[in-house]
């Protein structure tokens, strides 16, 4: 197995050019696009941050940019090389678009085959309603214009078609954010206002020290607020594998999904027990068997959590709840696999993350469902035994109202 922290090179054959890229790290994809005149190094301090984040990233030189060859002359043909960069990954990319990027994104996504592939989209520092005097003074001041005039012309002419896919995308669950420059950034407050209107669901950072070129200006910043769609990829295949259709106590699977998620992230737990709790019924559990995915389908769900987070799914799935329970208060804990039948222990960090998850999914039953007092009794008990290996989660929990 090659270091995930080396890049690897790619290579995308298309009719009419030639696109060069690289990939890094492992864990949810994320699909970088520069601007109009960069590279793909330009990414090279955002990437550090994500692979350190687990996020593994893709990042091309755009056609006539850097390594990549072929024509400038119409966006049309930079966002079919986006579709094909999308077609050479698993579904569910996170996609960040800046400038020329993001209009290529856009007009990629028009195509609903492509846009099915797309876990979320990052618009950095581009909107779909250009204003055309204002873009073509803010290239003229920096001596762009004359150079790109026939492809600045074309993404001009696109414009009405760039806010209709945008009022497309707004008609979906798919997630958008807006990503807006300081001082210096041509996208003023009312395009900003204007596209979160265009799409009620979006949302939006702003990184005020930065221009127009946020990932050269402020790399760390844009990486930092990028790493807020690590669950992207997660919440794109629950939805595709029917969990908002599967009754559960609260009212479906995804929201109590969620809900245990946004527990263990309120209890301090790991951006990687997050996504391990968010998806943390998928293969089904011992107390609920109804599994969205068939365990021979295990790398879709490591495509879009990650190695280390879907191996923790596996084993909370599949604890042999009355054989391991019974070994609780010992360490390292005997966990007995319900699939195998094999027993293994946890120890460390493992351990307590385990105990966390289960002590939050406990607590968002006794929330949600009708239990009797013996049952809210039972539960008690186990996450009073749990609290061994997660005291804070555990005193958080038994101090809930839900047991009073």
């Amino acid at each position: 197995m090659h270091n995930s922290t080396i890049p690897q090179t790619r290579r995308i054959d298309r009719p009419d050019a030639v696109l060069r890229g690289e990939e890094t790290g492992t864990g949810p994809t994320v699909l970088l696009l520069h601007a109009g005149g960069e590279r793909r190094r330009v990414w090279k301090p955002v990437v550090e941050v994500l692979v350190d984040a687990g996020f593994r990233c893709v990042a091309y030189d755009q056609r006539g940019h850097g390594e990549s060859e072929g024509s400038r002359r119409t966006l049309a043909s930079y966002g079919d090389d986006v579709a094909a960069m999308l077609e050479a990954e698993p579904p569910g990319c996170v996609v960040v678009g800046a400038s020329l990027g993001g209009l290529a994104a856009l007009t990629a996504l028009a195509d609903p085959a492509v846009r099915a592939r797309v876990a979320g989209l990052v618009l950095v520092d581009v909107v779909p309603g250009i204003d055309p005097g204002r873009a073509r003074r803010f290239l003229a001041a920096r001596d762009l214009l004359d150079v790109h005039t026939e492809l600045v012309d074309d993404i001009l002419g696109e414009v009405p078609r760039l806010c209709q896919v945008t009022e497309e995308l707004a008609q979906t669950d798919l997630p958008l954010h807006f990503i807006h420059g300081g001082d210096g950034s041509p996208v003023t407050p009312d395009d900003v206002d204007h596209l979160l209107a265009l799409v009620p669901h979006a949302t939006m950072t702003r990184i005020p020290n930065a221009g127009h070129l946020v990932a050269r200006d402020q790399p760390v910043a844009l990486a930092e607020a990028l790493t807020g769609t690590h669950d992207w990829p997660a919440l794109a295949l629950l939805r595709e594998l029917g969990a908002p259709q599967i009754d559960h106590p609260g009212g479906n699977l995804f929201e109590h999904l969620k809900r245990v998620s946004g527990l263990v992230a309120d209890w301090g737990g790991s951006r990687g027990l997050r996504l391990t709790a968010l998806c943390h019924a998928t293969y089904g559990t011992d107390g609920f068997p109804q599994a969205l995915l068939p365990l021979d389908q295990r790398a879709r769900l490591r495509t879009a959590i990650g190695d280390d987070a879907e191996e923790q799914v596996y084993l909370y799935d599949a604890c042999h709840r009355d054989k391991t329970y019974a070994h609780l208060g010992e360490t390292p804990l005997p966990l007995t696999d319900r699939f195998t039948g094999e027993t293994s222990p946890l120890a460390d960090t493992d351990l307590s993350d385990f105990a966390l998850l289960s002590i939050a999914n406990e607590l968002d039953v006794v929330r949600n469902a009708a239990l009797s007092a013996e049952v809210r009794g039972t539960i008690r008990s186990l996450i009073t035994a749990l609290a061994a290996y997660a005291p804070d989660a555990g005193v958080r929990a038994l101090a809930d109202p839900a047991f009073r």
